[in-house]
């Protein structure tokens, strides 16, 4: 029998997340954790900490923005899947050079307002493959392995690095590997960088600072951490000129 698939949401604003959640005809069938956030603002490390503390032994658990509207049935995307990976639907890889880095989107995700004006779809090199971390707005992990490892999110961030830090902490103590997948899904939200963003990604770059990789986030080709942020970084395109100037500076 499939595990079951719960999605689970820190919610402040109901009327978006009722359209991408519970009125989402893709999300029948699947079980719904809403962490109503509106009263005691709590960081979402810390309630998203909670559900993994008690969470069953075996159930596919998707942490998912209030913003987040998968377009699929996750259902049987996951069921077949190697449940000792992380998984996600955008993020991206750092492939490290001897002259420059270069970080490459994997993925995809349809972005739009939040009247859903001024869609794009961001796509990356494949939209399956190997990644540093994900993006903020999904992060899917079973139960069996969050269990087996005690894996938890980092309750220093309140909401911005988490994922991307419990990916590569994930990664540096454990060996977990973090893999994209094709998943239809729109996020209704542009985003923006303040100072929440670079205070979240400054305590990151220190705690990570003396690792042996250097990591991105989907957020900024420059904003990175690890080892040896100083050197040149490129956005790798597939096209021509990059693929020439990718050889000449790896």
């Amino acid at each position: 029998m499939d595990a079951p698939v719960r999605l689970i949401s820190v919610v402040r604003d109901f009327q978006m997340y009722k359209h991408c959640i519970l009125d989402n005809p893709w999300c029948a069938g699947m079980e719904k954790t809403t962490l109503d956030n509106r009263l005691e603002n709590r960081f979402i490390t810390v309630l998203y900490n909670e559900v993994l503390a008690r969470c069953a032994p075996d159930e596919w658990l998707v942490f998912c923005h209030e913003d987040w509207h998968p377009d699929c049935d996750l259902r049987p995307i996951l069921a077949p899947l190697d449940r000792n990976r992380l998984y996600g639907p955008i993020g991206v890889y750092v492939e490290e050079g001897r002259l420059a880095d270069f970080i490459h989107i994997m993925g995809h995700v349809r972005h739009c307002r939040k009247d859903g004006k001024a869609a794009r779809v961001v796509n990356g090199t494949r939209q399956e493959g190997r990644v540093d971390s994900f993006d903020c707005q999904c992060l899917i992990v079973h139960s069996s392995l969050v269990r087996r490892f005690g894996l938890r999110f980092d309750e220093q961030l309140s909401f911005d690095m988490y994922v991307e830090d419990f990916c590569v902490a994930a990664y540096e103590r454990f060996g977990i590997e973090s893999h994209t997948l094709d998943i239809p899904c729109t996020h209704y939200s542009k985003g923006s960088l303040n100072d929440r963003f670079y205070r979240s990604l400054a305590y990151v770059q220190g705690k990570y600072a003396g690792s042996g990789k250097r990591y991105g986030t989907i957020v900024g080709k420059k904003n990175t951490f690890g080892r040896n942020c100083t050197k040149r970084i490129h956005h790798y395109r597939n096209t021509w000129t990059a693929r020439l100037r990718y050889r000449l500076l790896k």
